[in-house]
This record gives C-alpha cells, structure tokens and sequence, in this order.
C-alpha cells in the first residue's frame, strides 16, 4: 500500500549494509565475527525503532498503523470470544435502544411532512378568553375562511376540513367509514396528486362528487381500475367518485382508515351539509413570505372577516403542520430518548469495566511493547482502534435491531399515532449511530490505559502488595445510579397506572355492553330518528338476560361522546360569568343501568312525561360549585340568556328542576380527567320539537346491562338491530370494561418501554457488580489467604465482599436519588396519583438494588470464603 513493503525492504537493506560494513570494520579492529556484529547492532540501536521512524518521514503511515492495529486486534478479540462476544452484545443492547428512538424522533419530529415543500405548511386557529374559562381554541368560521382565501396574499393556498364517522354504501354493504369533508382547493394547497381521476375542482362543491383513500379504493372497491364514475352512497347520499389518492398519501396524517373525501357545500347561513360552520384551516405561506408576517398580515384580514366570531375569538394562532401533528407525542418520544440515553450510558460503562479487566490480563504484553519503545501514545491508539471496532460491530448489530424494531412499531402503531406510518430508519440516522459508536469507542479507551498505566506504576513501586483501582468500583457506582433513576421512573409509572386502575369512575362497568349506531341517512327527520331510537330502547329491555338499558349521549369511554356545554344559572342564586355545566341526554332507567349511586332524591320516572316542569339530575361536582349550603333538590336551573339575547341565541332555556343527586361520573375516555359538574335530561322527555332533541338524534349510544356471554349479548343485539332499524349503522359493540382498558394503552405503552429499559439496565448493573467484584476477589486473593492464615474467619472474609459490594450501591444511590427525582420533575405530566419523589416507590427501588447487589456478591463472597490460606503461603 502506498509503496511502503517496497521502500521498507530498501530500508532493511541499507541498515544491513550499514550494519555489515560496521561489522567488518570491528574484525578489522580485531573483534571475533559475532563480538563485531552484536557491537554494531549495539551502536545502530532499535531497528524497529528505526524502520517506524522512518516510516512516519514518508508520509501516511498513520494509515499503516491504522491498518496494523485493526489486524492486530481482530487477532486479539479473535483469541478472547466470550470477552468480544459478551462486550459487543452490551454495547449493541445500548446502541440498539438508542437507535430505535432516534429513528423514531427523526421520523416522527425532525423531518418533514411528506408533502411537497411541507415546512410552507400551517395550520390556523383563534384563540378567545372567556371569564372563568380560560383560554380556548376554536376553528376559524368558514366565512373567515374565505376572507382569508380572498384577501390575504401571503398565501399560496387555503384548505379546511373537517373529520366525520359516517356510514358508506359500496357493494360490498354499508360499514362506518372515515368521512373527510374538505375544501375544493384544500389538496391542491398540500400539493397532491391522483392516483386515478382527479381532484376536486371549484365547481364541484355544488356537485355530489367524491375522492377515496388507497386504502378504501383497496379494500371497499377493490381496487379496481374502473373506479371512476363509480356510484357510492355517503351519509344517505349518492356520489360519484372522481379520483383515487396515492398509497402514501394519509389525510389528516395518522388516519390509517379507509376514507371518503366530500366537497364543503355551504348554505344561505354559511353551514354544511353536517350542520358545521367553522373547520380546520390548513393554509400553504408563499416562498419568500416569513411566517411573522403571514401572520400579522392574516390578522388584520381576520378581525374585520367575521366580527361577532372575531370579538369572542380575536386572536389568530399560527403552528406548523408538523407541529400540530406531532403535538401529543413530542413530550413522551423525549422522554424515552432520555431513557435510552441512561440505558447507553450504562452499556458503557459495564464496557469499560470489561475493558478493564481485560486490560490486566494484558499487562505482561503490554510491558513488553513498552519495553521495545512503544508509547502511552501508541498503545492508546491500538487500544482505541480496538474499541472503535467492537463500536462499530455493536452499532450495526444495533442498527439492524432497530430496523427490526421500528418496523414491528410501524405496523403495531401506524394507525393509532400521527406520522407513525412513516417510520423509518432513514441513512443519515445510520451515519449518527456510526459516529456515536466512534465517540463510545474513544471514550471506553480512556478506562483501560489508565488501568495499565497505574498498575505498571504500582508494580515498579511496590511488588508483592496488592493495589486496586477504583474506576471499575466507580463505574459499578454509576451504573446503580442510573439504574436508580430508570427503576424510579418505572416505578412512577408502575404507580400512576394502578392509580388510574383504581380510580373511582362513579359507574360500575362490569356485564355493561355498549352499542353505538348511526343513522345511514343522516338527513332524515329527527322526528323519526328520535321513533326509531325509543323503539330500539324498548326491544333491547324485552330481550331475555337483559337487566336494563340507558341511552346516555356521554357514555363514558365512548369515542362518540356528545356532550353539550351550557352556561348555568340557578334561580336565586346570584350568577357569575362564565359558570357553565356539562349535559347529557340519558334515558329513564339511567342510574340502574350505569351502577351510579343515587346520592339524594329519586331517579327519573316514566310520570315525569306528564309532567309540566323538566326533571333533571345532577352530579356532586354541580351540587358544590352551584348549589352548596342549600338543599339540592328541589333547586330551578336554566340556560343562562345575557341581555338581549333570543331563543335564537339559546335555543334550549326551559326551567328544569333538580329530582335528584348522583355520584360523580368519569366523563370521556381520561381516567385521569377532574370530574365535571354534570346535568342530566331524561331524552325521552324532551318535547319532540326541542332543539335539543333534534340535535342529539344524529347518534344514538345505548348502555346494556346483562350476564349474558358477551359473544351472546352481542349476537342479540345486533339481531334486534336488524329486525327493529335496518337503517341503522354499527359503529361500536363492546363491553365497557374493554374502553376502559383501550384508555390505559399509551400509558401501558410507555410503562412497558421503560419498565424493560429499567429492567436491562438492572441486567446489566448486576453483571457489571459482579464483574469486578469476581475481579477484586482474584487480586486480593493474597490478601485474603493472609488474613485467614493470621485468624479472620470465612465469615468475615465473606463480609469483606459484601462490604465492598454495598459500598457500590450506596455510593451509587445518592447521586441516583437526585436523578430519580430530576427525572420524575421531567415526566410529572405523565404521573397521576404519585409524587415526583414518591417514597414508597424510592424505598421499593432500593431495596430491589440491594437484592440484586446481594445477589450478585454472592459468587465473589463465596469465592473469597473459599480461598486455602496454606496454599496462598506456599505460593509466597
């Protein structure tokens, strides 16, 4: 390589020529012939010594003596296979982790959309401040939306949509489909093309057109080819598809369900066709144009657009798409790169402690290359090189793991989180964990020529006394310390979930079926789906196993929960602004059904139909923040009115009287969400022409209580579904208990990625323990021998280890209880029911670490009690 074995043979020849001329002149001096030649070897000095030095004259040798070093210690790492085996495979656990994280943050939070140009893309919003409230947002109105389309030229483009459940007719039947209402110009503003077809046009917004998703084009059409044209019923109504979307074209990003895209069409009062007049605004900023000043310029279009909208919600915000897309994983993908990073860090240094004791096995070669010349310079770069290798093995057995790992996530998750369908383990993510397997490699070097350099000290100093180093104990310290803070947070969220399982939920959920239904005419008279619904109520309670049945519009841990927000007053009781309630539509035999208990008063009655006055209940939160220090029942509530506002602005403000209390109910799918002052109507009491009726008839969720087998239950449901309401669509059918559940998967998730990055790193902290508890046994075997010979007992000498092995562990614990509750500070968001710094959960994590330090001292313990005193002194 480089003409280096030539010009060194041409070196060795003139020193052989040098050295034989040297020579000859000695035999002439009168030496014998090999006084003469060891005379001018003498005089020539180190040969080697000089063929290196030359060597580095000629330029490039660095790379020979790179190219040397990697033979040499692939010949090393080959003769010692359980040590490069067991030093790979740690380091490669550790890159491994790390690298499945970093593909995943990459992924899903540093790059970009895959969209054209998508950094120009963002997403609008208003904020508005209302007393007692707080701030909220609110989708811009679909007449703001066209100012803004109109009159602000810092964009290229603006879109909006809304997401919808809807039923689909195909031939394949009617199922409940993903509906996405979008703008005509919303795909030509994100920049996407067909598959088939076309996209939507101005005009078609007055026209019954549709495009589908690949998925649905797959799945619902088969994908055929002659798609277009072809007929679909949507929400009632037929529509002809115009156009397929391409296979990885996902909207909004994140929805893996088969979807229908349908044109906004808007009324003379600026409403759709789902009765919605506001929607998601996504719009693309003009190259050039920064988004301060899209901002400040859509700003002043949208506070004169809409003024009555404007007044309440007067400030525009504006996020990248990606952004608002990522915004719910961002917090815990961070906090799992964090994670692995302590778990890297541990890898690390149970490597360096196998360095270490492979660095004093080493010791004679070692004092015999420093002898022949070598430098601490120069065995710092073999021993670098070295681990530099074993790095980059490790990093492309991690890397392989992670690209096994990522895509297991992808197809496990991509459905469920935002831009999971896009996981990848993307080149430049491979180039990092090369260079980061180079960084470890030149680091762990550090450990080992310090141990060589000390022990070659303390050998020429002192040659019969045992001297120890204390790195490998100080990195046993520091894995424990991390190992501390993993477990804490395991533990945190060990903690967190038993909370949530045992929350009170105010409801008993056990033999409760739910069944959500839609109507596939979603344009029918509501007059008519209120008969249906009330007919479907009553065949369920006719059904033999069945106890009761409620309909309940929020039915806890329902996807499609309809919950009305109403600002509250209660007559004589002096009324403060922004004082509001929630309102469910529940049906007569509510309280029996949903196992809540009847705190105060009665339940609903079938007489409180003919009743002149509307009977409500209402929850503990209300009865405190309404109605404490006075008798709730019996209290007149209403719909609050501001001066000067009509039924038009209130369209529900009859007087209800309170008939009852009831225990606090969760409400949505948060097992963690603060209980919410509740009001409940009995629907089936409602006037037929109330405004709240014809709104809460666009779905109908029913609560079934029975012991029947759930497949059974299910099978009669859906029976009596068919017989009773054949225009009726199935959303959902499950037992409660099983949305209760689906509610804990992100967080039994999390639990188990950083309860297994807990328990490797406790693996690992273990091995490593004993590893150099193992080690120090074997140097102080002397010691020991002595010590037994003089009269120390197995027992003591079995505490002398066990001393050491605590000492690890407590040194370890103090630095690690700082980081556990650094680390529970971090992830507070996460934690419900359990302090930062809980001290069950600390005390739980020390006393794992000390039985497993226990556990891991045992062998070294037993060893050293072992030691024969008489053989230690007969090898003196």
């Amino acid at each position: 390589m480089f003409g280096w074995a030539r010009q060194r043979r041409q070196l060795v020849d003139e020193i052989e020529e040098h050295i034989a001329l040297e020579t000859q002149e000695n035999i002439d001096a009168g030496m014998s012939p090999d006084e003469a030649r060891r005379a001018a070897q003498r005089k020539f000095g180190n040969v080697p010594l000089a063929l290196e030095r030359s060597g580095e004259i000629w330029g490039w040798y660095w790379l020979e003596r790179i190219v040397q070093d990697v033979q040499y210690a692939l010949r090393g790492l080959g003769n010692a296979r359980g040590y490069t085996v067991t030093l790979i495979l740690t380091l490669a656990l550790g890159m491994g982790a790390v690298a499945t994280i970093l593909a995943i943050v990459d992924s899903v939070l540093l790059r970009p959309v895959s969209l054209p140009e998508s950094k120009q893309l963002m997403l609008l919003y208003a904020e508005g401040r209302r007393e007692g409230t707080g701030v909220s947002s609110y989708a811009l109105s679909y007449k703001q939306i066209d100012a803004l389309r109109r009159y602000v030229s810092s964009f290229a483009g603006v879109g909006a949509y809304n997401t919808l459940v809807r039923p689909v007719d195909t031939k394949s039947g009617t199922k409940m489909s993903v509906v996405t209402e979008v703008s005509t110009d919303l795909f030509a503003t994100l920049g996407v093309k067909t598959r088939l077809g076309r996209l939507f046009v101005a005009g078609d917004a007055k026209e019954q057109v549709a495009l589908v998703s690949d998925e649905f084009w797959r799945d619902e059409l088969q994908g055929d080819s002659k798609t277009i044209g072809l007929a679909i019923r949507v929400s009632g109504k037929m529509v002809t598809v115009v156009g397929v979307l391409p296979a990885n074209m996902r909207f909004p990003q994140g929805t893996a369900e088969p979807t229908v895209y349908v044109p906004i069409s808007l009324n003379a009062q600026g409403a759709d066709d789902y009765m919605m007049d506001s929607g998601s605004t996504i719009v693309r900023i003009r190259q050039g144009v920064s988004k301060e000043t899209a901002l400040e310029n859509t700003q002043q279009i949208f506070a004169h657009s809409d003024e009555k909208n404007a007044a309440m919600h007067n400030q525009l915000r504006m996020v990248s798409y990606r952004e608002y897309l990522t915004g719910d994983v961002q917090k815990p993908l961070w906090a799992l790169l964090g994670a692995v990073a302590v778990l890297l860090l541990i890898a690390c240094a149970n490597a360096a402690n196998l360095q270490i004791g492979r660095a004093a096995s080493r010791m004679p070669e070692m004092e015999v290359r420093m002898a022949l010349g070598a430098s601490y310079r120069r065995l710092l770069q073999q021993l670098i090189t070295e681990n530099i290798l074993v790095s980059l093995v490790s990093a492309a057995l991690g890397s392989l793991a992670a690209w096994i790992a990522v895509l297991l996530t992808r197809r496990a998750y991509g459905g469920q989180f935002a831009r999971f369908d896009e996981l990848s383990v993307h080149p430049p993510l491979l180039c990092a964990v090369a260079l980061l397997a180079i960084v470890v490699g030149t680091a762990a070097a550090c450990g080992p020529l310090l141990s060589i350099r000390r022990q070659r000290v303390a050998r020429g100093a002192a040659k019969n006394v045992t001297r120890r180093s204390k790195l490998p104990a100080i990195l046993v310290a520091l894995q424990v310390g991390l190992t501390c803070v993993l477990l804490m947070v395991s533990g945190l969220f060990l903690r967190t979930f038993r909370s949530l399982e045992n929350v009170k939920p105010g409801f008993d959920p056990h033999d409760v079926t739910t069944l959500v239904l839609m109507p596939k005419d979603q344009h029918q008279d509501a007059q008519i789906s209120r008969e249906t619904e009330t007919r479907l109520l009553h065949r369920f309670e006719s059904l033999a196993g069945v106890e009761s049945v409620t309909m309940q519009t929020a039915l806890p841990f329902s996807s499609y929960n309809f919950v009305l927000d109403g600002t509250t007053e209660v007559v004589g009781r002096p009324f403060h602004d922004g004082e509001t309630a929630h309102y469910s539509m529940v049906s007569t035999d509510f309280v029996r059904t949903s196992g809540i208990h009847l705190l105060q008063g009665r339940s609903f009655t079938q007489s409180d139909e003919s009743g002149g006055t509307l009977v409500v209940l209402v929850n503990e939160a209300f009865v405190h923040k309404y109605l404490a220090g006075r008798d709730a029942v019996g209290a007149t509530i209403h719909f609050h009115r501001n001066p000067g506002e009509t039924d038009a602005d209130i369209p529900f403000a009859q007087m209800m009287t309170v008939v009852g209390v009831v225990e606090n109910e969760l409400e949505g799918g948060d097992l963690g969400a603060p209980y919410q002052p509740m009001v409940y109507i009995d629907y089936l009491h409602l006037p037929k022409e109330s405004l709240l009726s014809m709104v809460f008839s666009m779905m109908a969720q029913y609560a079934v209580r029975s012991k029947l087998p759930e497949s059974t239950i299910a099978a009669e449901l859906r029976s009596a579904v068919k017989q009773e309401a054949p225009e009726m669509a199935e959303m959902t059918l499950r037992p409660m208990e099983q949305g209760i559940a689906d509610s804990l998967k992100q967080r039994r998730l999390a639990l188990r990625l950083v309860g297994g990055f807990g328990a490797v790193a406790l693996l690992l902290s273990a091995v490593g323990m004993y590893g150099v508890l193992a080690y120090s046994v074997t140097l102080r075997r002397r010691e020991i021998g002595i010590r037994m010979a003089l009269g120390s007992s197995r027992t003591r000498v079995t505490g002398l280890v066990m001393r050491q092995a605590g000492a690890m562990v407590l040194f370890g614990l103090i630095p690690g209880i700082a980081g556990a509750w650094a680390a529970g500070y971090a992830v507070r968001s996460f934690l419900f029911g359990v302090k930062t710094l809980d001290p069950v959960t600390l005390a739980g994590v020390a006393l794992v670490l000390v039985a497993v330090a226990t556990a891991a001292a045992f062998m070294p313990a037993l060893h050293a009690a072992m030691v024969d005193p008489m053989e230690t002194l007969r090898a003196e």
